[in-house]
Order: structure tokens, then C-alpha cells, then sequence
């Protein structure tokens, strides 16, 4: 049989995640995999005299989450940023933004992240004159929290010269900048104070610990240059404690290319994933592309990235090179653009299960749906999105009405397509559990899935969406032994699933986080 088991957890639920066999209530674990998952006796087969045995007192244990669309690598670079989410009004994030401008030198960027106006009584972006008014001898930028816009002071503005009649570079009627700036001129400006990749290398280590509390093991990360570099380093020095799908920017790819890797290039812990690309924008910033005019905007219906041909290319280039893509496209439009694309790409140079990818695919109409599975495209949604933005009042009414918004985020037309669903968080924010939650309990019939479902989508689909389901994404014998420990039943109670907490977490048979409860 080999050799005993390191650990034996016994007493729990375990919910496997496999359609076959889905529930088990007990697993043994030997080095990195598992060697059992069943009942109490199957597991304790494996049990020796050095195993540690674990009694998980009813316990739901379900496979380590997936999170298939995060920005972690720019969350490290981002340490020491104020944080603005959950500001209750516009002055309450020009008074964080104040006291982090306190000491600093005139030189010195003062940068705020996270901040939302669909949650302020103002209702409003921020402007040059408000940030102003938090500094005027040092650039001060605050970028929203969908990170397709920011707003920037005057002493940022001037920094920002050369932008001007670049796409996203907001002026008022007069034609004086308002300090808003949205997608391409945002990106262009962002590096500007970005963080170098020292900065981003030490960050790394301390946003694993922030996953392994939330329970999540692996994430499919979008990365750029500096990104990449500072995960191999990390993994080369043996200090890389999460598994990283590392997804680079299509501005990459050129170089990739000439080198001659391809999606899947690396191991168990950090592998080379799809190439990412950008159609469209956000609701939040007016930049999603819609097929019918924003709610209360005549003529206005977003913007594309990409023309349609310019748009093939891009993903024909990474498709010939042997990249699975994964395209970024929110509004219908833009979802429409892309599905077309893919398909002709497809029809062109078939190419046996090249798992391309649509991230976010918030509105899909039912032509686009069925297109989408026959093509063989996966979706990667962020249904933290449904529990932050669908209520009344919020983003997706405000920016849709209430009939566009009663259609976004269909997971459940989705799944009755057939269409591989993978979740992600788009870190806004990150927390596998509210975006299951949300899932179930969504505003709307079309968003509401089941509990297993759910989890499915934030573990087994995930593996599926980035090659790896022969080795996670679901709890078998021979599979790593990634797991989480919960305390509380999101398959008993799908109404209080955001009130469930990880109790633990596990890669590859080491626990990472465990809740410490006081010694009495």
C-alpha cells in the first residue's frame, strides 16, 4: 500500500467537488497528495504509527479555492496604498487621503486605491479640484475601485501633460482637465508611481497569508513583466506558499512568442497561463461596450479596446503560439466582439481543446450563450460583483436599468448551456466565500445557482480552466492534498454562507493558516 499516511482527518463532510462521488467523511494524506478519500474506514487504512490524526468534528471540508482572476502580484506592489473601500462619503476619503499625505515629503506620491461613489450619498467621481484639496505640493492619485479609472491633483496633472487628447483623459466643457482618467490614459499614467519589482517581490509572501485566510490555494494571477520575474524568484528561493496560473498582458506576448513558450510552461506552484486582453472597460467608468445606450446617456455605449481586426489578431497570435487566451469583456458588445473572434480564429487553425476564456461575461444575450458553447469557450465570472453592485440603486441598475440589470451575470443560464464556469474575484474584493454566497443568493432568478454549484465553480472548474483538473480542483486519491477546513455549512444553510469562516487551510498536505483558539 506504501507508506503511511502523514495526516488522517476524519469526522467531517467532505464535499468533494467531483460529480461522481461528491461526498466523503473522511481522507488521508501521504507527502503532498492524498491517498484516501471516503469513509472513516477507506482513510484510516492508511493510518501508522507517525500519522496525525485529525477529528474535524462535523466539519465541512471542501477543495482549496481557485480564485481564476486575480491581480495579487499588483496587490503586493500596492502595500502601504490607502485604502479607500468603504469610505462612508466622498470627505471621509479625502480625510484618509489627508492623513496619508501627513509627514511626507513634497516629492513623495500619495496614492489611494478603492474607492466607490455608488456608495457615497454624493454619487460622484473625484476631481482635481477635490483632491486638491488634500494636497497641493505633491501629487496625490486615488484610483477607483474597478482600477479602469482614477482622478489626480494638480500636482499629479502636471505630470500628466503629455496625455492629453489621449483616450480616457477627461476634460470639462471649457476644456480644462478634471482630473479624471479612464482606461488607456489611466494605464499610461498609473506607471508613473507603480511599484518597482523589489517592492512587488517582498509584497508577495504577505498577500499569500491574506489567500491562505480566505482559503484560497490557487489563483490565476494577471501579471506583467515585473510580475513574472518577482514570482520566479519568490519560487526559486523556495518562498512561494500559493499555486500561481501567472496570466501575462497581451504586450507580452511578442516576446513570448520569439522565445517559444507556451500556455502550461512550470510546474505544481507557478505555470505559465493564458494571455490576457482587453475589449472593453467597466460600468462603473462608463467604459464597458454595450449594444444599446447607458441608462440616462444618449449616445453613449462605452468603448471598445480594440477594433474587431486589430482585436483577431491579437488572438490569433497568441492562439497560433499555443497560448490559451483569456479576454476580458464585460458589456454585450464587447462579449459579442470577442465570441466572434475566437470562433473565426478557431475555424482557422482548429486547435484540440484550446480552452480559450471570457472573463466577466456580464451580459451575454442567448445567441451569445449558445455561440459560446459551441465554440468551446470557458467563462471566468466575479460573482462578488452580483453582492457588491446588483441591489437597488447600485452600479448595474444605475448604469443599465433595472431590466438590463435583472440579465447580468446569468450563471444559471450559463450552466444549463453547459458552459465551464470558473469564479474569480477580480480582488473587488477577494473572498471566495462572499462570491459564493452572492452566487446563491443572487438579486435575480438568473443569478442564483446552487451551494454546490457555487463551488464548484470557485474549485474544480477553476483547476479545469487552467489544464490542472487531473491534479486539483476536486478531492481523489492521487490529487494534491489542497483543502479547507470550515466552520460553518454553506450546503445546510445557503442563506448564511458569508457568515461561514475558514478555519483552515492546506496546500499540499502542510497546513498554512489555522484559526488559534486561547488555551483555557
Amino acid at each position: 500500500m506504501g507508506r503511511d499516511a502523514d495526516v488522517l482527518v476524519v469526522g467531517a463532510r467532505v464535499f468533494t467537488a467531483s460529480v461522481d462521488r461528491p461526498w466523503a467523511s473522511a481522507l488521508a494524506v501521504s507527502g503532498d497528495r492524498l491517498v484516501a478519500v471516503g469513509t472513516e474506514a477507506q482513510a484510516s487504512r492508511w493510518a501508522g504509527r507517525r500519522t496525525r490524526r485529525i477529528d474535524a468534528g462535523g466539519r465541512v471540508i471542501v477543495p482549496g479555492f481557485i480564485d481564476a482572476h486575480t491581480h495579487l502580484s499588483d496587490a503586493a506592489g500596492e502595500i502601504g496604498w490607502m485604502a479607500l473601500a468603504g469610505t462612508r462619503n466622498l470627505e471621509d476619503a479625502l480625510d484618509r487621503l489627508r492623513k496619508a499625505a501627513s509627514g511626507r515629503a513634497p516629492d513623495e506620491w500619495v496614492v489611494g486605491m478603492g474607492w466607490d461613489e455608488a456608495k457615497w450619498p454624493e454619487r460622484r467621481y473625484l476631481t482635481r479640484d477635490d483632491l486638491d484639496r488634500v494636497a497641493t505640493d505633491r501629487p496625490v492619485v486615488a484610483r477607483r475601485i474597478d482600477c479602469h479609472m482614477g482622478s489626480v491633483n494638480s500636482a499629479a496633472l502636471a505630470r500628466a501633460e503629455a496625455l492629453a487628447g489621449t483616450r480616457g483623459f477627461d476634460v470639462d466643457a471649457s476644456g480644462r482637465p478634471t482630473g479624471i482618467l479612464k482606461e488607456e490614459a489611466f494605464a499610461a499614467f498609473e506607471k508613473q508611481f507603480a511599484a518597482g519589482e523589489a517592492t512587488m517581490e517582498r509584497g508577495l509572501t504577505v498577500v499569500a497569508r491574506r489567500a491562505h485566510r480566505l482559503g484560497i490555494t490557487s489563483v490565476h494571477d494577471i501579471v506583467d513583466l515585473r510580475a513574472w520575474r518577482a514570482y520566479q524568484r519568490v519560487h526559486r528561493g523556495g518562498r512561494l506558499r500559493l499555486r500561481v496560473y501567472a496570466m501575462p498582458r497581451n504586450a507580452l506576448l511578442p516576446s513570448l512568442e520569439a522565445s517559444g513558450l507556451m500556455t502550461g510552461l512550470g510546474d505544481e506552484w507557478l505555470r505559465l497561463g493564458a494571455i490576457k486582453v482587453f475589449s472593453d472597460g467597466s460600468l462603473g467608468a462608463y467604459t464597458a461596450a454595450l449594444g444599446e445606450d447607458y441608462a440616462g446617456r444618449p449616445g453613449d455605449r462605452g468603448m471598445l479596446v480594440h477594433p474587431s481586426g486589430e482585436l483577431r489578431a491579437i488572438l490569433e497570435m497568441a492562439h497560433r503560439s499555443g497560448f490559451q487566451t483569456a479576454t476580458h469583456a464585460l458589456g454585450d458588445e464587447a462579449i459579442r466582439q470577442v465570441v466572434s473572434a475566437l470562433e473565426e480564429v478557431q475555424a482557422s487553425d482548429p486547435r484540440k481543446d484550446a480552452r480559450h476564456r471570457v472573463e466577466h461575461y456580464e451580459l451575454p444575450d442567448e445567441d451569445v450563450l449558445r455561440r459560446t458553447r459551441a465554440a468551446g469557450i470557458l467563462v471566468c465570472a466575479q460573482p462578488n460583483f452580483v453582492g457588491q453592485w446588483s441591489g437597488p440603486g447600485d452600479v448595474y441598475e444605475t448604469r443599465l436599468g433595472r431590466e438590463r440589470a435583472s440579465r447580468n451575470n446569468p450563471y444559471r443560464r450559463i450552466l444549463r448551456r453547459r458552459i465551464p464556469l470558473a469564479f474569480g474575484s477580480d480582488g473587488m474584493p477577494y473572498g471566495p466565500l462572499y462570491g459564493i454566497h452572492s452566487a446563491v443568493n443572487g438579486f435575480f432568478g438568473d443569478q442564483r445557482i446552487s451551494s454546490e454549484e457555487a463551488v464548484r465553480a470557485y474549485t474544480a472548474t477553476g483547476a479545469y480552466a487552467s489544464f490542472e483538473e487531473s491534479v486539483k480542483g476536486t478531492l481523489e486519491a492521487g490529487k494534491l492534498a489542497d483543502f479547507v477546513v470550515l466552520d460553518g455549512n454553506p450546503f445546510d444553510a445557503p442563506d448564511r454562507i458569508r457568515d461561514c469562516r475558514v478555519r483552515s487551510t492546506w496546500i499540499g498536505g502542510t497546513e498554512v493558516y489555522a484559526v488559534r483558539t486561547a488555551a483555557r
